[in-house]
């Protein structure tokens, strides 16, 4: 085969050219710390670590969305023990106002403190995170949650809907609660029924919150016991029926004049104290109610109290509701509480994990795409000699010609 004289030039330039495109390589990838700059450099590493790359692009998306929740809900978490604190001072004036030392106006400066803190557990469901966003008003984030209506009834105007977050992606966390759930629809009584004094009574009877003693007896409704005198009383129904035992007879029974239990229907209410003829209690099936109604009902109760032993009498009954209404709030508040303990010790154990797999990720990364700096510089020094081999080459064979041997 014949070479000519282009022929030889092209093939040495194209030589050189290649081992110049070598060189440039490989001081990139010492100058960037990095093997693979281009997916040319190796197109299967380069598949890889592009898989890689997005992987830990999702971990850290998921570990900023575990900070992100667990700010929130632990400011859910302050909000909700300061709830507790606030209603364990209120439940404290109760049991003082119960003391039965009190006077009319005694009874009226526990109101006021009581009507403070109430004030304050309305600034606590009304809190709002950095953003501005309120902590309890479910996906209405810019509606504040609790507001006074004109007949100056609380009401919560947010909705009942609670935002989630992805922790990774199998796992969703809560990221608060609606207020509705932790300050509404508390159960009335002790979650079965209701007793309460009737404002005509004359006597000195208290009645207690009563208890269940066979819930597959009980029949819910609308029962009053009457005291025919003071040492006997009788139990009707909504209609002034009598209600009956199990043997069919009337539920009546006898009072020692201090203290006594009266069951029927699977129930046991407690009174004490002396009633007088004619006076009655009533029990109701519980309902649902705010703990800001729970508190509005003792505010009036305290500042309308009577003077006299009957109507301190009536009061007592209505401390005692509301003690039990206060633990019932108490419970609820609490109830949440451990619910968002519970998320926060989730983001923890999620957190941990994702730490470990983004570690795991990044030095996968690492073996991939950082350059080994011994190998890179020994074979930059090789292909840089090479270079010049072909440089020196090339200038030698270019002076060679026939015409200097005519």
């Amino acid at each position: 085969m014949r070479m000519s004289t282009s022929m030889l030039n092209e093939a040495a330039v194209t030589a050189m050219l290649q081992e110049q495109a070598n060189l440039a390589k490989t001081q990139n990838q010492l100058a960037t710390g990095k093997s693979i700059n281009s997916p040319a450099d190796n197109p299967v590493a380069a598949v890889q670590l592009l898989e890689l790359t997005n992987s830990n692009s999702q971990v850290e998306q998921y570990v900023a969305n575990g900070q992100s929740a667990n700010s929130r809900l632990t400011l859910q978490e302050q909000a909700l023990s300061d709830s507790t604190t606030t209603l364990q001072s209120v439940r404290d004036l109760v049991v003082q106002a119960n003391s039965g030392s009190n006077s009319s106006s005694d009874f009226k400066a526990i109101a006021t403190q009581i009507q403070s803190l109430e004030q304050q557990l309305q600034g606590i469901a009304n809190r709002q995170d950095q953003q501005g966003d309120y902590l309890f008003s479910g996906y209405s984030a810019g509606t504040q949650p609790f507001v006074r209506g004109a007949s100056g009834a609380m009401s919560y105007v947010g909705d009942g809907g609670a935002r989630t977050i992805q922790l990774d992606s199998g796992t969703a966390v809560q990221l608060g609660d609606p207020g509705s759930a932790i300050y509404m629809g508390v159960a009335t009584g002790n979650g079965t029924f209701t007793t309460a004094a009737s404002s005509a009574n004359t006597g000195t009877g208290v009645v207690d919150t009563g208890s269940v003693t066979d819930k597959s007896a009980w029949v819910a409704g609308q029962y009053t016991i009457t005291f025919t005198d003071a040492t006997h009383w009788q139990v009707t129904d909504g209609s002034g029926n009598p209600v009956l035992d199990a043997s069919g007879n009337p539920v009546t029974g006898t009072y020692n004049g201090s203290s006594g239990s009266v069951a029927f229907n699977g129930i046991q209410v407690g009174i004490s104290g002396a009633p007088a003829a004619g006076d009655s209690f009533t029990v109701s099936p519980s309902g649902r109610e705010s703990v800001f109604d729970t508190l509005d009902r003792l505010v009036s109760a305290l500042n309308n109290a009577g003077n006299g032993s009957a109507a301190h009498a009536q009061l007592s009954s209505a401390l005692g509701g509301a003690l039990q209404q206060l633990d019932q709030s108490l419970t609820q508040v609490s109830r949440v509480t451990s619910n968002v303990g519970a998320r926060l010790s989730l983001i923890g154990t999620t957190a941990t994990a994702l730490n470990t797999q983004s570690t795991t990720v990044a030095g996968q990364i690492s073996n991939l795409s950082d350059v080994n700096y011994v190998a890179a510089t020994a074979l930059y020094s090789q292909q840089y000699l090479a270079l010049q081999a072909a440089q020196a080459s090339f200038a030698q064979i270019g002076q060679l010609s026939l015409f200097k041997y005519l």
